[in-house]
């Protein structure tokens, strides 16, 4: 085998790799996106949800229900953006906790 085909078969190699771990990234990141959603669910509907009398949520038990997933997604925004912020200051590390 000469030097630019083992060149090409290092590169083919290089690529399925990539796309193996581009594979997994994507298989994380669902069962991530997966328990968060379990998480939250069970979390709100065991703090809103109070009887079982009827199928429908009472009104109180929908306002707590959005209000709940509505808090979580608002601190996890404020999160998302504070982590941005601290890896957009890396030139200076301390620099991300002078806010």
């Amino acid at each position: 085998m000469d030097a630019a085909a083992a060149q090409a078969a290092a590169g083919g190699d290089e690529e399925q790799d990539q796309a193996r771990m581009d594979a997994i990234a994507g298989s994380l990141q669902t069962r991530d996106a997966m328990r968060l959603y379990n998480w939250l669910s069970q979390r709100c509907f065991s703090d809103c949800v109070v009887t079982f009398y009827r199928r429908a949520l009472g009104k109180r038990e929908e306002e707590c229900v959005r209000s709940c997933v509505r808090k979580y997604r608002l601190f996890s925004t404020a999160t998302g953006a504070r982590f941005a912020h601290i890896a957009d200051t890396t030139s200076s590390p301390s620099a991300a906790f002078d806010d």
